[in-house]
């Protein structure tokens, strides 16, 4: 047998679930600080590039390697155990937002090489601060969009 909820119980287990969503979303989401260190590391490897690019040259792709690896290892169990990390919500992307990470990748793409084709001088370092700066500002704005959305 069957029961109609009221529409105060309907609200009330509509709130109820909007709460548990921003509660996973929060429990899955990276702290504030990992997004602000990261923008600080990327500013910092295109400073690095720019100013010295030996280093660059001889470890840059061995660090690279390393970031990536660290990011692969935090979305998988065995990783996520490791880090002590509850592991995050697989999400399927939606053709739209793959679009515009498309987009925006292949802007700032095609910006650093267009500037470093007509010889601009410091694009590293104005590359790496721009995509550090948008790293920083806008990592958990996007991170909780993506976990939080509706289907």
């Amino acid at each position: 047998m069957s029961t109609t909820p009221t529409p105060e119980e309907a609200r009330r287990a509509l709130q109820d679930v909007d709460r548990r969503r921003g509660q996973t979303a929060a429990a899955a989401s990276r702290s504030r600080w990992i997004w602000l260190g990261a923008g600080v590391f990327v500013a910092a490897y295109g400073v690095l590039a720019d100013r010295y690019p030996d280093f660059v040259r001889t470890y840059g792709t061995t660090i690279v390697i390393l970031l990536l690896l660290l990011s692969m290892a935090g979305n998988t169990r065995w990783g996520a155990t490791l880090l002590r990390r509850p592991v995050r919500p697989r999400i399927v992307p939606s053709p739209a937002s793959l679009l515009w990470s498309a987009l925006v990748l292949a802007l700032l793409i095609g910006g650093t090489a267009l500037a470093t084709a007509l010889d601009v001088p410091h694009v590293w370092l104005w590359s790496g601060v721009l995509i550090g700066v948008l790293l920083a500002a806008a990592g958990p704005w996007w991170q909780h969009r993506v976990l939080t959305r509706t289907a």
